[in-house]
This record gives C-alpha cells, structure tokens and sequence, in this order.
C-alpha cells in the first residue's frame, strides 16, 4: 500500500547548559586597576549545529570592562573568547532546529594582577523543534476507512533574522564620556505578514557615562524606554504563529555623542537579532481504522505524540526587595547606577491552572561610599512570579524575562533597595497523543457467517433513521464503524455492520 507521511511540530525543552570560559585581557602594566565598576559580557556570532544526538553551539563571548584607575580615571577595555560547547540528547537529529531562548551570563574577576582575568558562567536553556511523522495516509480502495482530522502545527520556517534600530538620548549634562551602555529589547506583538513578520516592543538602554560637576569628574547614568515598531524580513505566513526568541548584538553597537550649548544628545544604533520558528496552524486528515469490505485486515497501530502552541504571550509585572551591606563593606553615599542586569528563570511550573515562573535577577550596583570613593555590590533578587494560562497537559513551556526599567535607592547607607519592571515573553504547548495505523496486512477473505459482519449498500436520500429502521439496528451502532457517513445518505455508501 502507498503511503506518505504528514508532518506536525514537536517542541521540546532540553536540559539546562551550564559551561565555563576564562577571558584573560591584556592591560598596560602603567595602569593599575583600583576599582572594577561593571563587567559587561554577551554572546555573538553564534549557530547550533545538529545531528546524531548532539548539538554543537559555537560562537564569540565578548566582554567589556568598566574600571577605575589610581588617578581616579574612568575607563574601559574590551576583548572577546572563541567557544564550542555540545549539548547532548538521544532525540537531535539533522531535522532539529535548537533554539537558544534564554543565554545568561554571570562575572567573576579571578585576577587583576597583571592581565585582567575574568571568569564568564554561561547558562543556556535550549529548546528544540523538530518535524516529525504523525500519520499514514493509505491507498484505502476496497475498503471502509475511519479517519479523524487533528489539529497541530508544521514549521512553516526557521527564523535567523534581524532589524535595525537608533534611538536618541538627551541630557542638558556635558557628557565627556560614554561608559558603558546596557540595553535590552522586550517584544509585546509579534504580527507574521506574507513577507515578513512586524515586531512591537519596548526598548530599554542604561547608559553610563562621565561628566564634570564642582571641578571633578563624577560617573553618572541615563535610563531610556523606547516603543520599537519594526519589520523582520522572513518569507512567511500570514496565519503562522512566531516563536521568536529576541537579543541585542552588541558587538554591532554604534555609538556618537554630540554636545551643543551644554548639552548632549547620545545617537546608539542597534541590531537586534531574532532567532525561532514560525508554525503554521493545521487539521490533519489521518487513518485511524479501516476495514476491508471482502478480506480480513490486521493492523499494526503506534501511539503518537505531538503537541501544538496553547498559549504565545506576554506579560509584565514588578519585582522588588531589599539587600543588605556587609559589616565589612563601606556605608553608602549616594547610588550612581544598577548595572549588569542578569534576570534568570530557574524553574518554572503549572499549578491551579497558573504558570509559576522562579528565579532571581543580578545586578551590580555602583555607588560612592563614605568616603567619597567609587564602590560595586552584587545584589541578587529572588522572585516568584505567576501568570494565569488556559491549557491541559503541559508538555513544553518555555520564556525569557526582561527587564523594562530599574529603581535603586540607599535607606540608612545600609540598606540598598531594588525595584525591576521585568517582562516574561511565554510560549507553551499541550501535549496531544493518538493511535494511527502504522503497517496494514490484508489476508483471507471475509466469513461474514464466521464474523458477524454484514454490508449494506445505502439508498439515494435515506437519512440515518431509515437506515436503521430498514437493517433494525440503532444509528448509535451503525455510526461506531461508520464514523463519515452524513445524515443523508447520497447513495451506494457501503454500510459496514457487526452483528453481536
């Protein structure tokens, strides 16, 4: 028998990656390093190679330093680290697409003797996607076929795409340095068109920089939130729906600053890059069962399991708390900036029909102290966040969570508190199995004496009614083998019945 495959989507989240890499940054022996004020590290150039139960992730990590001299100088230095790491799974194959949703980097300065050494902990949350069979469509002739439609999604394409974006920052500050700058990008609406896809967000810069103030330079910061509206060029769908997954390439930063009268305007030009899958929703016709009209038929059936999008939305809320200084730490003057934003989801679960999201967002937080020097603190918030979400039998959830904008303030010099307005950007799928015939073997030719089985050839406009009436049997028992057939019968259907 002649048979092809229909495909559909499966997503599936893969393991938690964790990984090392050690960036040793070479300094001018002349400088010596007083205060570290912000390491920022990022990913860039990456790609996922897949196959035989492996998947290889490469790419560049990139780092900039934010320090203090002896001589009281701002400055920064950069460099970046090739990388290869392999994640393993049983269910890669060439045909999986591994999506890097959520990629958090955390600091460790190991030595700043000499070169600069800094240790980068890598967590990657993957989820793959992957095109598989779901049922056999059958060269049926001669025979009474049961076929139930199911709803699910296909690939319709992978995205790897990007969009171009300035924005302008103003200050009636003399900035005579920029420092460093921060920046995330959070999608509200994802809208697929037949030729691309248009992107609605908010797009959130710190920007630290150095002006003078009474004769001396002092390290201030601006906050900036952005409504983006773009379009990612990506052959498309227009009824597809976008699993993306959004960053900002910094190794693509563009940055001018220009001062007029005292004042000064900060021009950043950013490409922000989006990384996923487009799914098509579809109602696949499949075989579930079949009975031949004169041969016995022995079936060979597989439980498949697939699953489709439930729920692909956004949400915002707020996170807040307090941290304490140490007896061995400085009080605190006056709070600069929050920098080195890292928010983190660690586990995520349903309960009571809400999706509970937990982690906790680092950040370093610069301040003068006391004694009027520059200081750094690394604060980590926990949280515990829920959405509700309308869905049975979760079978793959996965989110980032940005932050939109950021509060810091000293109470008593000891204690710091924190305030994020965080953005979760959520894609789940429920979990669907059916029972499909996988092989067919047509044998010995029907008894109908020996099986109770009877065919019936309808008449031209004979309702169900009468068809039972005329056979006496219910239209409850002709309709369990004969699932397809109309309530007006067109003529000459076969009528397969079982007698008991």
């Amino acid at each position: 028998m002649e048979e092809t495959v229909s495909k559909v989507t499966y997503a599936k989240n893969l393991n938690k990656q964790n990984f090392s890499a050690s960036i040793s940054i070479p300094i001018d022996t002349n400088v010596n390093i007083k205060t570290i004020l912000q390491i920022d590290s990022y990913l860039f150039d990456e790609k996922v190679e897949c196959g035989n139960g492996k998947a290889i992730m490469s790419g560049k990590i990139g780092v900039k330093v934010l320090y203090v001299d002896k001589d009281n100088i701002t400055n920064t230095i950069t460099d970046s680290l090739t990388f290869s790491e392999t994640i393993l799974d049983n269910s890669i194959t060439s045909d999986s697409y591994i999506n890097i949703s959520d990629i958090k980097i955390v600091n460790q300065v190991l030595n700043k003797e000499g070169n600069l050494k800094i240790n980068c902990d890598i967590f990657v949350l993957p989820v793959m996607y992957v095109n598989l069979g779901l049922g056999n469509n059958l060269n049926t002739e001669n025979m009474i076929c049961k076929k139930k439609e199911v709803s699910t999604n296909t690939i319709s394409c992978f995205v790897d795409s990007a969009f171009d974006y300035t924005v302008n920052l103003e200050t009636k500050e003399n900035i005579s340095k920029v420092l460093m700058i921060n920046s995330t990008f959070n999608p509200d609406k994802l809208t697929p068109r037949s030729d691309c896809i248009e992107v609605e967000g908010k797009l959130f810069t710190i920007v630290v920089y150095e002006t003078e103030k009474d004769g001396e330079n002092i390290i201030k910061k601006l906050v900036d939130t952005t409504a983006v509206k773009a379009e990612l060029p990506v052959a498309n769908q227009a009824d597809c729906v976008a699993d993306l997954n959004f960053t900002i390439d910094k190794s693509k930063e563009v940055l001018d600053t220009v001062i007029e009268d005292g004042a000064s305007v900060v021009t950043i030009s950013y490409k922000v890059k989006a990384k996923g899958v487009c799914l098509m929703p579809v109602n696949i016709e499949v075989v579930e069962d079949l009975y031949s009209t004169a041969y016995e038929v022995d079936l060979a059936k597989t439980k498949r399991e697939f699953n489709k999008v439930s729920a692909c939305s956004s949400f915002a809320d707020n996170i807040a708390g307090e941290v304490s200084i140490t007896d061995e730490e400085s009080a605190i003057d006056d709070i600069v900036a929050n920098v080195d934003i890292v928010p983190e989801i660690t586990n995520k679960y349903i309960k009571d029909n809400y999706l509970y999201f937990e982690g906790v967002i680092s950040s370093t937080i610069i301040y003068i102290d006391e004694f009027k020097e520059y200081q750094q603190k690394h604060v980590e918030l926990p949280y515990i966040i829920n959405t509700k979400i309308e869905m049975e039998k979760l079978d793959c959830a996965h989110a980032s969570i940005s932050v939109e904008d950021t509060h810091a303030k000293a109470k008593r010099g000891t204690i710091i508190e924190v305030e994020y307005a965080v953005c979760f950007n959520v894609c789940a799928y429920s979990n669907n199995n059916v029972e499909l015939i996988d092989s067919v073997a047509v044998k010995n030719p029907l008894d109908f004496g020996a099986y109770d089985y009877q065919i019936y050839i309808a008449k031209p406009m004979e309702t169900m009614w009468e068809l039972g009436k005329r056979i006496k049997i219910s239209p409850d028992e002709i309709l369990k083998l004969n699932k397809d057939l109309p309530l007006i019968m067109a003529g000459k259907e076969k009528i397969l019945i079982k007698r008991n």
